[in-house]
């Protein structure tokens, strides 16, 4: 069984390169290339990334896990990710807000997207359906009586369906087949701002999520 955790915080600025360097001793070695990569960014990147790493931090710890045996090293494309098929995490950020998932147990795997929600147009959520759902969503889509919902549902379940997966977004996320696929999606509100995110996990494991999980739709954090 497969236990995922999530969590998610507002993206401050203070104090957080002193928290990194701090917390990276508990870390192994393994990891350093990862923080200095958190370290050398500026900046909004770096304010992301930093909380990312922090959210993580504290799902690690929540869920008793040794944080000096967690291998996390960076891929080709520079993205971090734990070299182990009994861990893996997903981070995403939009507008002032992060958003972590953790997946703990045999074969974990993967991804998330958060999405601030913006005031598009009935006729801009049309344009922007259109560059990435495919004839038959889109059929449903223009018919639907609540487009803003239906919009940032559909464009975070298929964001986080091409982080688990490992795709690059661009290229991928117009054509990721997504039928089948399995997600919990909620809502954040924060800052009079409201975020719509998407968690999604492989259809053939048996998940279960954790009892004392972050629910943000129902804290407003």
């Amino acid at each position: 069984m497969v236990v995922i955790d999530f969590t998610a915080s507002v993206v401050t600025a203070g104090g957080l390169r002193q928290r990194i360097e701090s917390l990276r001793q508990a870390y192994s070695p393994d990891c350093e290339d990862y923080f200095n990569e958190i370290m050398r960014r500026r900046g909004a990147a770096f304010c992301d990334s930093a909380s990312g790493f922090l959210l993580l931090d504290s799902l690690l710890q929540a869920n008793k896990i040794d944080r000096a045996a967690v291998p996390i090293i960076l891929g080709s494309d520079s993205r971090p990710h734990i070299a182990s098929s009994c861990l893996d995490f997903s981070v995403s950020h939009s507008e002032g807000c992060a958003f972590c998932a953790l997946a703990v147990g045999e074969n974990a795997n993967i991804g998330c997207d958060v999405q601030r929600v913006r005031d598009y147009s009935p006729e801009q959520l049309d344009k922007l359906a259109g560059t990435f759902m495919n004839k038959r969503e889109l059929e449903n889509f223009v018919k639907s009586p609540d487009k803003t919902t239906d919009f940032f549902r559909a464009w975070t379940r298929r964001e986080s369906y091409v982080k688990r997966v490992g795709s690059d977004i661009f290229d991928n996320l117009s054509c990721a087949d997504i039928s089948g696929e399995l997600y919990r999606d909620g809502v954040i509100f924060a800052c009079g701002r409201r975020y719509f995110y998407s968690i999604n996990y492989p259809a053939d494991e048996i998940i279960s999520f954790a009892e004392d999980s972050v629910f943000p739709d129902k804290n407003g954090v």
